[in-house]
């Protein structure tokens, strides 16, 4: 596959630039060409680079060029380091429960895929704990047909009567509570500036090179010659712009991976597209989520779970000694303003507090000790994300739309991708539901544990 994708660059006048050696700092330019240039440095397009030069195999390991594109090096914005870092088994998609069954098996054995020779193991902090879904009324059918899904798919998750909730956690308000869901095993949660590190240390030492700037634009050509066939277009270069600069550096390039996370929608509206080409858009856009921080010495304790309210906000320990933290999704109509990552303190005196303290009364008391904002990569078509080729851009990839759930399915959904460039379609997981075909026949795969 490498020598297939360097048969598809476009001629290069300059001659080209040498491979940076695996483990050395990136250039701070990009190179000239790349087989695969990756758009969006975080967890899920280090996933990706990483399988690539996994399944390209030891023997070729050095011949496929792939680089990582990342506009914030330091992260400060990125939804990966940003999530409360949980992983759950606990979904309503036959998809997303195998992929976090695989990604779940992936951290386990996290220094067998990313240990790199000589260097200390990898430790991701991971806290076994179960995901504790509550249900009323109203909600309790789906929930329990959920559970049978999840069964179904080999998940360990038991069902639990309010009077069982009661016995188990005597801290819990359980009044308005029909049934709720527990994870008995392979879901927690764990540091994810560790695991973003981890995959980009190991992809770095397998020869994935990576620069900073900022992909805005493309140079493609566009195949109108049979009226029999539709239209479509390649990307034969990208431009990467450099930080705090008007320059930019055009890239080469036989396949594009939008892992662009939040803004993966955008860089669909850059220049250079052919607009007519890009229908329909990608419905991926940022949503700003507020993650809070508080002490309450009388709280759950470490028998907490991570806990999911019937009214959508959430909680769990954050480390020891009555520490806790947690969030919670607004309504539609009510989303915040997602040009900044300020926090709305009002928010959760208004709107989360009262609902942790019904469901736990101890947290009447609790102390506020610190918040943070994140992005969702929110795909608004069905809260699920979108893989694969797209259907006129014949080289552009997409791997975005998570819409929460990026961190912990990165090493599934990276994996999976690199299959289908490398081989031509799924192997471990068979996501082809998730493609773009259901964008262009309006039928969404509607994920009903989007928290």
């Amino acid at each position: 596959m490498a020598q297939t994708l360097r048969d598809q660059l476009p001629a290069s006048g300059s001659g080209g630039r040498g491979w940076v050696p695996p483990g050395t700092h990136p250039d701070p330019r990009p190179p000239d060409e790349a087989d695969v240039v990756v758009v969006g440095g975080g967890v899920v397009g280090w996933s990706v680079a990483y399988w690539l030069k996994v399944l390209e195999g030891w023997r070729r390991r050095h011949g496929m060029r792939v680089l990582v594109v990342e506009r914030d090096p330091t992260y400060s914005r990125a939804s990966t380091v940003l999530s409360a870092g949980g992983i759950r088994q606990q979904f309503s998609l036959p998809e997303n429960i195998q992929m976090s069954r695989f990604s779940a098996s992936f951290l386990r054995n996290i220094n067998e895929y990313l240990g790199v020779p000589n260097e200390p193991p990898i430790d991701i902090q991971f806290r076994p704990g179960g995901y504790l879904f509550l249900a009323s009324p109203q909600n309790a059918a789906a929930l329990e047909a959920a559970v049978q899904l999840q069964r179904d798919e080999g998940a360990q998750v038991t069902l639990l009567s309010p009077t069982q909730l009661k016995e188990k956690y005597p801290w819990m308000n359980t009044e308005d509570v029909a049934v709720a869901s527990y994870g008995l095993e392979d879901e927690g949660w764990f540091d994810p500036w560790t695991l973003l590190n981890a995959f980009r240390r190991k992809a770095t030492s397998l020869g994935v090179q990576s620069c900073s700037g900022e992909v805005r634009a493309f140079v493609t050509s566009t195949n109108y010659m049979m009226a029999s066939v539709p239209p479509s277009a390649r990307i034969k270069y990208v431009h990467v712009h450099m930080p705090d600069s008007l320059e930019y550096q055009p890239v080469a390039c036989a396949i594009v991976v939008n892992a662009a996370g939040a803004w993966a929608g955008k860089l669909l509206e850059a220049e250079g597209l052919p607009r007519g080409l890009c229908q329909p858009a990608l419905p991926i856009q940022p949503r700003k989520r507020y993650v809070f921080t508080w002490h309450c010495p009388n709280g759950p304790g470490l028998s907490c779970p991570f806990l999911i309210d019937t009214s959508g906000a959430y909680f769990r320990p954050d480390g020891a000694a009555g520490n806790y933290l947690g969030g919670m999704s607004p309504p539609e109509e009510e989303e915040p303003d997602p040009s900044d990552l300020s926090v709305d303190h009002d928010y959760f005196q208004e709107q989360i507090w009262p609902r942790l303290a019904r469901r736990v009364p101890a947290f009447e008391s609790l102390k506020v000790r610190g918040s943070w904002a994140g992005y969702y990569d929110y795909n608004t078509f069905d809260q699920n994300p979108v893989l694969g080729p797209h259907p006129r851009l014949e080289n552009l990839f997409s791997a975005a739309g998570f819409s929460g759930h990026g961190l912990q399915h990165a090493p599934a959904a990276g994996r999976a991708l690199a299959e289908l460039l490398l081989r031509g379609r799924y192997e471990t997981l068979d996501l082809r539901r998730l493609g773009w075909d259901r964008l262009l026949d309006g039928e969404p795969l509607q994920e009903l544990g989007v928290v």
